[in-house]
């Protein structure tokens, strides 16, 4: 299957014909890479980080965060879209995102937490860019 979509993927652009981007599919997947980044060993706070601009106001603050928790615990984290709208250049998003974290320390804590988070993303260039995401708490350690 995979053969036939990229035989008819060449041909269209060997016509000259562009197949359109989903960019549901795109932030789909954008998303996906975070989530996974969270549940890396060794953790991968940089993976995590990268599809944000470092133009975002809690940026360092977020980085911090999110590093500090990595290494405290292990991470599972799943996420459920509750809203994406938009276009091919700017997207805004509500997710349903949900972590467990199971502390390093033996005999350490176990929490859960979920929480309904707000992203807006443009597109630069080829990858989208995430330019707000509120609230932060999340990702605290």
């Amino acid at each position: 299957m995979r053969v036939i979509a990229l035989s008819v993927l060449l041909a269209l652009a060997a016509q000259g014909i562009r197949a359109e981007a989903d960019p549901h599919a795109e932030v789909v997947d954008l998303f996906g890479s975070m989530s996974a980044a969270l549940t890396e060993d060794p953790p991968n706070p940089e993976g995590f980080m990268k599809p944000i601009d470092h133009s975002f106001a809690g940026y360092d603050e977020l980085k911090r965060n999110v590093k500090a928790m990595m290494l405290a615990a292990w991470v599972s984290s799943s996420i459920d879209f509750l809203k994406d709208e938009g276009d091919s250049t700017k997207r805004t998003v509500e997710l349903d995102w949900y972590m467990e974290l199971r502390s390093k320390q033996e005999g350490g804590p176990f929490r859960q937490r979920r929480q309904v988070i707000r992203c807006e993303l443009v597109k630069e260039g080829k990858r989208w860019r995430i330019r707000s995401l509120a609230p932060l708490s999340l990702f605290q350690p």
